[in-house]
């Protein structure tokens, strides 16, 4: 069966991953997927890596960034209120709007994070796919701390109402619950969730790396970054499978935590039926500026001076 994995961090998600775009694009041709996402943290510094090597090896590039998310980025937020949300483009006029949404985040930081809100997002939504999960996700943390469904929802139908409610999606991570009771609960709090609002869900383990055995390297980047030594007690230490998986390694992680399979195989439609959608095109060879409307009274300062400018 097909599979395109959605949620991947490279080396431009600085110490948070590892393999550059590059490399993951020749294994996911060793694995013979036909499309490959990278969900890069706040920046798309690596989005034309990915485009020039997914497009040399017939491979679909999609792109997304992944954010900060707040409900008001005029106000100020504590960190437990900020939130990760995924956008992704859809198409090459949405991924030159993804490149600004990015530039808006950075000129916002809380606690050395660029922020978003629903307005910023609003702005530049067409074409726009939203997804929100994952340890730092608001959906996560507000299960996690037992709100209820309605006020969970709440902030999901203020998604909805700006990207329209077929493109906003849930995700179950396919990792394996029985290592983590608090996965169990959340993933299937999601579950409900998305059956009692029809809300499409995908699916995906979150990988930071492309082989099994680069876990050891991906503990020792985590380490570096927080200032720790790789034998602290207090140190980062994910006890996942964070590598490039297949579909059927995938596939055995859900049904190993009782998922049904017709059901698993629904969530991998979803994820299959999203890079069907998509569709970038990038001219290399052309240069691409910003469209800049000066404000009206620096327009008038240049029509004063214009003549004096051109006579010198």
């Amino acid at each position: 069966m097909e599979f395109t994995h959605l949620h991947w961090h490279s080396t431009f998600s600085f110490l948070e991953a590892i393999w550059t775009p590059k490399k993951l694009v020749a294994k996911a041709k060793e694995l013979w997927f036909t499309a490959l996402w990278i969900t890069d943290y706040f920046a798309m510094y690596w989005a034309i890596q990915l485009y020039e090597a997914a497009k040399e090896n017939e491979i679909k590039p999609i792109i997304w960034a992944e954010l900060w998310f707040v409900l008001d980025i005029n106000w100020f937020n504590k960190v437990d209120e900020i939130w990760n949300i995924c956008l992704l483009a859809k198409n090459t006029e949405w991924y030159q709007n993804l490149m600004k949404l990015v530039s808006v985040a950075n000129q916002a930081w809380i606690a050395w994070k660029p922020k978003i809100d629903i307005e910023t997002i609003w702005k530049f939504c067409e074409w726009i796919i939203a997804f929100m999960w994952w340890e730092e996700s608001w959906i996560w943390k507000m299960i996690n701390r037992s709100e209820t469904d309605d006020k969970i929802m709440e902030i999901v139908g203020m998604i909805q109402e700006k990207l329209w409610k077929e493109n906003v999606y849930f995700e179950v991570i396919a990792q394996k619950e029985s290592e983590n009771q608090t996965l169990k609960k959340i993933n299937q709090k999601v579950l409900s969730l998305s059956e009692d609002n029809w809300i499409s869900v995908m699916t995906d383990n979150v990988y930071d790396y492309i082989n099994k055995w680069d876990k050891d390297a991906r503990e020792m980047a985590l380490a570096i970054k927080d200032n720790k030594r790789i034998f602290d007690s207090d140190r980062r230490d994910p006890k996942w499978d964070f590598y490039l998986m297949t579909w059927d390694e995938i596939k055995e992680i859900l049904i190993w935590n009782w998922y049904d399979e017709s059901e698993v195989g629904s969530w991998i439609d979803t994820n299959n039926k999203i890079a069907d959608e998509i569709d970038i095109k990038i001219n290399m060879w052309q240069w691409l500026f910003p469209k800049y409307q000066p404000y009206d009274d620096i327009k008038e300062i240049y029509e004063n001076i214009k003549d004096s400018l051109i006579s010198d």
